[in-house]
């Protein structure tokens, strides 16, 4: 397909291409028609970018996935993070990261990426949030990591993040295909950290899952707290599957014990 625009556009589409953008603003792209005199309302501009296959629209409003002449045509570049991309770049001032298996597999630890990509917010914002996005609350201890030019829970965070909520698993057969790979990768420091400002019950939950998968950082958890009197639940209300007298847990959930998981470390 060929694409045409206008001189006056063409400097703006010159520096979309030098910066290698992939997403664009609509503030953004009103900083360079000022920048080269354009007078036109940034939305018109970014209306006729679009009209001419050179911005694409995304599920955000305001935001638009860049097509360079390199892709030769209007072309999505199909990422299967954009929506979280292009969310962050309509809300830098909102913090989140990815999680669970979506940070799993940007960490090379899944080979799938779930159809609704998994976003960990500090506090739940009250702006829109795609519906291809699910959005869970979780504040880690270690600093996330960049993965896939995306804020990432690194793998202890991950692990004590499901055992903070085990019900946000949907599938627990499917997880197990790689929560064990993200296991691997985890430190015995490095789990006792992530658990440092969490209560009993979390670390708990923690200790429970990891007692066959990595057995030296569940007996590190389990003598790092006091020794459990009162039962607790790993997954929501419902009739026990398995109750685990060393860390008095009533098991509603897993579909398998964690004793009969495969050791990993």
């Amino acid at each position: 397909m060929t694409r045409t625009i206008s001189q006056s556009m063409s400097r703006i589409l010159e520096e979309l291409e030098l910066e290698n953008k992939t997403y664009v603003t609509s503030s953004e792209i009103a900083v360079l028609a000022e920048k080269y005199g354009i007078l036109t309302d940034p939305y018109i501009v970014a209306s006729r970018l679009n009209q001419s296959g050179w911005l694409l629209p995304t599920s955000q409003r305001g935001v638009w996935e860049f097509a360079p002449a390199s892709m030769a045509g209007p072309y999505s570049r199909n990422e299967p993070l954009k929506d979280i991309k292009v969310f962050q770049k309509a809300n830098p001032d909102i913090r989140c990261y990815i999680c669970l298996q979506t940070a799993a597999w940007a960490s090379g630890l899944a080979d799938r990426i779930p159809a609704n990509k998994e976003l960990a917010f500090e506090k739940i914002p009250r702006k829109r949030i795609p519906e291809s996005i699910a959005a869970f609350r979780y504040t880690p201890v270690i600093e996330p990591r960049k993965e896939k030019d995306i804020l990432c829970l690194v793998p202890e965070s991950i692990i004590v993040h499901i055992a903070s909520k085990p019900d946000i698993i949907r599938s627990w057969e499917s997880a197990m295909e790689w929560i064990p790979d993200v296991v691997y990768e985890t430190t015995i420091e490095n789990i006792l950290l992530e658990l440092s400002d969490k209560n009993d019950s979390v670390k708990r939950r923690t200790g429970y899952l990891l007692q066959n998968m990595y057995p030296d950082a569940s007996n590190a958890i389990y003598n790092n707290i006091p020794e459990p009197s009162s039962k607790i639940r790993f997954g929501s209300r419902g009739p026990a599957v398995r109750n685990d007298q060393k860390w008095m847990i009533s098991d509603t959930i897993l579909p398998f014990s964690p004793k009969e998981m495969e050791r990993v470390k």
